[in-house]
């Protein structure tokens, strides 16, 4: 009776290591929906009322197309609209090889990008403890990532954000089009 309890309780502390380290490993490898959830909640982009991950067809892409935005599609698997006022919005259908477009990017120089309360202007160390007490790590200097989350800015000698962009990447390591 002991060598059974025994080889239980062995194989039930194997199956939960084994389960431990799958979902660490795949925890920096896939989006976590609750991330980008937390992320658009805490987005607020003056006039371009897009969320991070929104497919491209369920877009109102008038708001681009009229207001000075230029297009360009590059490589066959990224549009981009740029706006000098403004600033960059990318959609990207890559590395997924799907045929849907998600709105991954956007990156200013303007006062139109607050993330979790961060905007240009905003003092790189008071941003940096932000993302940090979010959960981001910095993955060097001025990058904080959380899963695929890509949040980066740069600042002035006086420490004072210049330019901020939030970035999406693919979770798909086998390339089968799957954003979450």
């Amino acid at each position: 009776m002991r060598g059974k309890k025994r080889k239980f309780l062995l194989g039930m502390i194997l199956i939960l290591f084994s389960v431990l380290i799958v979902h660490l490993i795949s925890y920096k490898y896939l989006i976590v929906p609750y991330q980008i959830r937390e992320l658009n909640e805490n987005m607020v982009i003056d006039d371009i009322p897009y969320k991070i991950g929104d497919k491209m067809d369920n877009l109102d892409l008038d708001i681009l197309n009229v207001g000075g935005w230029e297009n360009s599609n590059l490589y066959g698997y990224i549009i981009s609209y740029y706006n000098e006022n403004i600033g960059e919005v990318i959609f990207t259908g890559y590395p997924d090889y799907s045929d849907e477009y998600r709105f991954t990017l956007f990156r200013t120089r303007h006062n139109n990008l607050s993330l979790f309360g961060i905007e240009v202007g905003s003092n790189a160390s008071e941003a940096s403890a932000i993302l940090k007490k979010r959960g981001y790590k910095e993955e060097h200097n001025r990058l904080y990532v959380k899963g695929k989350i890509k949040i980066g800015f740069q600042y002035d000698l006086k420490g004072i954000i210049i330019e901020l962009d939030v970035d999406l990447k693919s979770s798909d390591w086998f390339h089968k089009g799957n954003y979450k």
